[in-house]
């Protein structure tokens, strides 16, 4: 591996290439946005965190979805790809003699798409939430041999 020494005269090509602002810009941008998703409390969209098992008869997923209901979570299957993703809404409010003195209100989206090495049995795949983690059973799809047909 070899080691090169920046000097002045070699930032001076860098900068009069016209690069520099380009690449400067394109850095403070991502530097931007990546810290401001955490400092914004009502960040519009979440990760959703997991895990994923591969076991003799297909996959086991473990996602996390802190604080979200059953009835918000929607789960897609098409062949291999499996989209999870869910929303919540919650009000917290505090109020005095009829007068809200204190409201909050947040708004949580979890999305999360991936694909798997092989096709997803839709039809007898298993969802269950429980204290906020999210198991899927996704069993593989049973794949038919090829048949030949005889030709009268």
């Amino acid at each position: 591996m070899a080691y090169s020494v920046t000097t002045p005269s070699n930032r001076v090509s860098l900068y009069s290439s016209g690069l520099e602002p380009v690449f400067g810009r394109l850095f403070d941008q991502a530097f931007r946005d990546f810290f401001a998703a955490g400092d914004n409390p009502e960040q519009a969209l979440k990760k959703l965190m997991m895990d994923v098992t591969e076991t003799d008869g297909g996959y086991l997923v473990h996602a996390d979805l802190p604080g979200i209901d059953k009835e918000a979570v929607k789960i897609q299957i098409d062949g291999p790809r499996v989209t999870i993703s869910a929303e919540t809404r919650k009000t917290d409010e505090k109020s005095e003699g009829g007068k809200v003195i204190y409201r909050e209100r947040s708004a949580s989206q979890f999305y999360r798409s991936f694909e798997l090495p092989a096709d997803i049995d839709s039809a007898t795949a298993e969802a269950k939430l429980e204290n906020g983690v999210l198991t899927l059973t996704l069993p593989r799809k049973v794949q038919v041999a090829a048949q030949q047909v005889t030709v009268k």
